[in-house]
């Protein structure tokens, strides 16, 4: 059971995606070893190697290097210091009451965290202990779990758990892949090898050795004599 539920949609949406490509390639790459006509590569090489690379990265993210990571929290109120942009995400910062009782480093709320606190209200903050950040963008705590200070009540969490099943389908499914592609490029190899044995045995039978006609010596006049 802890596979399964170590799984997520996703995950289970990639297997069936890897199972049905590969069952596709598989076939169609047979039906043209049976008729013994070209196997193409162009398209099939292109849709594997775009499904392999996204399994890699769906592998990757189910790894978390910041699993045991160290982690604080933090009661007050949200205090607004900041707001940044990237090409990939939004950052907004903030305190919690003061800076101070974060080591001076404002919290960092990230995309869907930064929606959640209204600024003015408390919070409980769980943030890393260890500063990210450069010259550049600044350095800060990232929050990784935002709660009702009273209640307890979680409105945001961050997924931090490390998912070896999770990870294990996405490689299988890589390998899935990579086994129809292969036995495309062994079926393509017989193919040609076939061949080759064919038209060599084809230039044997039509060559024919010379002086194969019948030899005359002479003695047909003798006789006739």
């Amino acid at each position: 059971m802890a596979f399964l539920n170590d799984l997520d949609a996703l995950s289970w949406a990639a297997t069936i995606v890897a199972l049905l490509v590969s069952c596709l390639v598989t076939f169609v790459n047979f039906q043209d070893w049976r008729d013994h006509q070209k196997i193409e590569f162009d398209g099939r090489a292109i849709l594997v190697m775009f499904l392999g690379m996204a399994f890699i990265v769906g592998a990757f993210r189910s790894y978390s290097p910041n699993a045991n990571a160290p982690r604080k929290t933090v009661k007050g109120i949200a205090r607004f210091v900041g707001v940044s942009n990237s090409r990939s995400a939004h950052y907004e910062y903030i305190c919690a009451t003061s800076c101070e009782l974060t080591g001076g480093y404002a919290l960092a709320l990230r995309d869907e965290a930064a929606r959640i606190p209204h600024i003015g209200s408390s919070y409980a903050f769980t943030y890393l202990e260890h500063p990210v950040g450069n010259a550049f963008t600044g350095v800060s705590l990232r929050v990784i779990a935002i709660a009702e200070p009273d209640s307890g009540q979680v409105l945001y969490a961050l997924d931090l758990t490390n998912h070896p099943y999770r990870i294990a389908t996405y490689l299988l499914d890589t390998v899935l892949l990579v086994s129809a592609g292969l036995l495309g490029g062994l079926l393509n190899r017989s193919q040609h090898h076939g061949h080759s044995e064919e038209s060599t045995s084809n230039e044997e039978e039509e060559e024919e050795p010379r002086g194969s006609g019948p030899i005359s010596l002479g003695l047909e006049s003798k006789d006739a004599r």
